[in-house]
């Protein structure tokens, strides 16, 4: 046989020569399987995630239309940022008759797809209490909501599997008489006058976990709305951030000095500086949760 390129299969070859021969071809196989493997593990992961992206859009239907909003608030901002794709926060708007209206953020247990799923719950009942059932006195929808997300998860029975719920804020303004009522289930409302901040805090009672009395009552508070008054609600996601040289939380402290600070600037120039320090604050930390915050005049 003359000498070819097929030589290699009439030479005797060595034990170790063989061995070799034996690993490369297994590595090539390996190689071949695990690029196998990531392919398939891209394509499942595409799909996870144009399937989240889709929820997004499914989830952001639910906010308020800010076209709407901008009629009874011409002066607001509205900043709503999940931690991922899909989050636990929830903004909330209602116009009711004689401009009056109902505004409010809501903080889902967790974030991502598990606390979006509990702002579908949240939203849903919130209609149904406001338009269904006609109730617009804020403590009276969150504890109808505290109801209703209870029992809708049977987190009112023994044989309950999920212990969730949900954190909110709720204003009734009745521009007309000059009023906003207030109550909430932990989560304050920032009132900015004359260079001074109140924060109006009390009901410290979160909603429709197990552990929470299905019958329980909030707390309205009224404020006389003068000119130039501002106020703002925002979920834990802003003060819970983890930064600075001590990653420390970002504090309510801090927060409270950042909307003085701001507060005589344009709504949108204000929404631009509090994401602005909080991403400054923030460095290379990972964001620890969704972040809501809603200011108006």
């Amino acid at each position: 046989m003359e000498a070819g390129a097929n030589d290699y299969l009439t030479k005797p070859v060595s034990k170790n020569e063989l061995l070799a021969r034996l690993k490369t071809h297994l590595h090539i196989k390996e190689l071949q399987v695990e690029s196998i493997r990531l392919v398939a593990i891209e394509e499942r992961n595409k799909i996870m995630t144009e399937s989240i992206q889709y929820a997004k859009l499914i989830q952001s239907s639910l906010l308020p239309n800010l076209d709407q909003v901008k009629n009874y608030l011409p002066n607001s901002f509205f900043t709503w940022m999940p931690r991922d794709i899909v989050g636990g926060d929830m903004l909330y708007f209602e116009s009711l008759a004689e401009g009056s209206f109902i505004i409010g953020v809501i903080d889902c247990t967790g974030h991502g797809v598990p606390g979006a799923f509990m702002t579908m719950i949240a939203i849903t009942n919130l209609r149904r209490i406001v338009k269904d059932e006609g109730v617009h006195e804020p403590n009276q929808i969150l504890k109808r909501l505290n109801f209703l997300v209870k029992t809708s998860l049977q987190q009112d029975t023994e044989h309950a599997k999920s212990d969730d719920g949900l954190d909110a804020a709720l204003c009734l303004v009745k521009p007309a008489e000059n009023t906003l009522i207030f109550a909430r289930a932990k989560l304050p409302l920032y009132c900015v006058n004359d260079g001074q901040i109140e924060i109006i805090k009390s009901d410290r009672q979160s909603l429709g976990y197990k552990r929470d009395n299905v019958d329980f009552s909030l707390t309205n508070h009224t404020v006389a709305i003068k000119a130039g008054m501002a106020f703002y609600l925002s979920t834990d996601g802003f003060v819970d951030q983890l930064g600075g040289f001590k990653r420390f939380s970002f504090g309510g402290k801090r927060f409270e000095n950042l909307l003085l600070e701001n507060c005589q600037l344009p709504f949108a120039k204000q929404s631009q500086n509090l994401l602005e320090a909080l991403n400054e604050y923030k460095g290379d930390n990972d964001r620890q949760d969704d972040v809501t915050v809603v200011g108006f005049e």
